[in-house]
């Protein structure tokens, strides 16, 4: 391709970018300015693009993060040379763990400057060499000439293929270059389905098996209808990992909920003759609330989006590359006869009860699942929970009924702490038109605090329960369990109440159930964040550790 430029039908590289951000309405950008992005900032004014400006970059990355969550759609992350990269990068990590579409544009020194190593400002050795490791496309813009084709390539990766961060990094001295004026079209690209062959052969075995069984992941979030249908339609029963929460609803007589770490589930998987895998990796990740593995005895269906998934951790019998979606319907309209689904209801239910008296529960589950109980009571069917590595929410990933898919959002594949309080503030500005809530502990809450400011500044209604046992719980646990000194653990605790009022938020401490409610239907209709802290030794917990 020519990087010959007409000039006299350009704009700057810069403009250009935004220019195509339009193009794929990617139209929230997370960032904070800084001397190497300013160039960008000249024309954001005349651009249909809302800037959102955090006040860490980690907390910008998991802005766009849990704004795509909630919309399905890529928010991007603007990001300053060095630093700002190194410092979004955890949360960036975290979107590839989780398979979250993000598009993150990074500055980098100037040209004559990359790899030199002269001590330029925010100087990084190898920038690209970190990018490579937490991004499905990356790639450093070298000439003007070429970013209309990078972005095009950049997008059409999220679009078609496992949702992840795609990445392009702009030299400081081409954002203010010239560049052609992007032609305001884009390619209209088409998921990969499967072959027909497979798909006979697929429904051939799940019309014949005695006692199949789903596992959904994240990777048939957007295909739950057919997930759904082809359980009611042939009789069987699903089991979600933590991502995949809500394909079938949790109270469906179908449903196992999101319970793969107990015992009742593997031997149910242990004992299917055919398991049909859909968007899963099949990984330890889902397995760590008991740390339980299972065997698949039977057959093994796996259908992927990603490739070098295909064969991971599991062998199937079958593979099928293909969009969930476009598999699902293909292996419906394959089977068209509705059989009965009685025998597996009933077994569900035998398997949940099983689950609900399984001794794998924590110590500390009757007293989160009270709260977890009451948060269902008092929420909406489709708001947003993004919870956060507190034990609050390990209950809750394997408890919380959640009845509409990409409701639940867990740190689940990179486990990082701190994400998700700024996720529910990138999912409330996604999604001002659905209740979101924040579920962080005390100590991952102090990873991501000072956006609160950014909460209160765009006067975000979002209330964040702050789950405070005054350590790192699970880690005190785990070492209490092992034998292991608890060096580190046992922390100091701020006021939260006090720090979050001096962020202009609105804190209460509950002390009773009916009290929780009340204030947590409240904080829906204020024009800032309510934190909401409960202790985990309160008085409203003395019932249950009496029992």
């Amino acid at each position: 391709m020519s990087t010959a430029i007409d000039t006299e039908k350009t704009t700057t590289v810069a403009d250009a970018i935004l220019r195509l951000m339009e193009t794929y309405k990617v139209d929230t950008i997370f960032s904070i300015p800084g001397v190497h992005t300013v160039d960008f900032y000249r024309s954001l004014p005349d651009r249909k693009i809302r800037h959102v400006t955090p006040r860490h970059e980690q907390g910008a990355a998991f802005m766009a993060y849990g704004y795509a969550f909630a919309t399905g759609k890529p928010a991007a992350c603007m990001l300053i040379t060095g630093p700002g990269v190194l410092n979004a990068s955890t949360g960036i990590a975290e979107a590839y763990a989780d398979s979250i579409p993000m598009l993150v544009i990074a500055a980098n020194n100037l040209v004559a400057e990359i790899g030199v190593g002269r001590g330029a400002l925010h100087e990084t050795r190898s920038q690209s060499a970190v990018q490579e490791q937490i991004a499905a496309f990356s790639h450093t813009l070298l000439h003007a000439a070429n970013i209309e084709e990078i972005f095009h390539r950049a997008m059409s990766l999220i679009d078609i293929g496992r949702h992840r961060p795609s990445l392009i990094e702009v030299p400081r001295d081409l954002l203010a270059s010239a560049a052609p004026i992007p032609s305001g079209s884009k390619p209209s690209v088409f998921r990969p389905g499967p072959q027909p062959t497979a798909i006979a052969e697929v429904a051939k075995m799940l019309v014949e098996a005695k006692r199949p069984l789903i596992i959904a992941g994240g990777g048939a979030r957007f295909a739950s209808d057919k997930v759904q249908q082809l359980a009611r339609r042939l009789g069987i029963p699903v089991v979600t990992t933590n991502t995949g929460k809500g394909i079938l609803p949790e109270g469906d007589p179908l449903s196992l909920g999101s319970a793969l770490p107990f015992e009742a589930t593997a031997q149910a998987i242990a004992m299917a003759d055919v398991v049909l895998a859909v968007g899963t990796e099949l990984g330890e990740t889902d397995l760590l609330y008991t740390c339980r593995s299972y065997a698949i005895g039977g057959k093994l269906i796996r259908i992927d989006i990603d490739p070098k998934q295909l064969t991971m951790n599991y062998l199937p019998t079958i593979a099928l590359l293909s969009d969930a979606g476009l598999a699902l319907e293909a292996i419906l309209a394959a089977c068209p006869q509705a059989l009965s689904s009685k025998a597996a209801e009933d077994r569900v239910a035998k398997l949940k009860s099983d689950i609900a008296a399984d001794a794998g529960w924590s110590i500390e589950s009757p007293k989160h699942k009270l709260v977890l109980d009451k948060i269902a009571e008092t929420l909406k069917p489709d708001a947003i929970i993004c919870a956060d590595s507190t034990q609050l929410a390990y209950t809750g990933n394997h408890y919380y009924p959640s009845g509409t898919p990409g409701t639940w959002l867990f740190p689940n594949g990179y486990g990082t702490l701190g994400s998700a309080m700024p996720a529910a503030v990138g999912a409330k500005i996604g999604r001002p038109d659905r209740q979101v809530l924040a579920i962080v502990g005390d100590g991952s809450f102090l990873y991501s605090i000072e956006e609160l400011t950014t909460a209160v500044e765009n006067q975000l209604p979002l209330p964040i329960i702050v789950w405070n046992n005054r350590a790192y719980g699970e880690i005190r646990d785990t070492m209490i369990a092992s034998g292991i000194p608890t060096i580190g653990v046992d922390l100091y605790t701020p006021d939260f109440l006090t720090i979050a009022r001096g962020f202009g938020c609105c804190a209460v401490l509950i002390e009773t159930m009916a009290q929780f409610g009340e204030e947590l239907e409240a904080s829906f209709t204020r024009d800032r964040p309510t934190i909401l802290q409960i202790d985990s030794d309160a008085e409203i917990f003395a019932d249950l550790a009496a029992r």
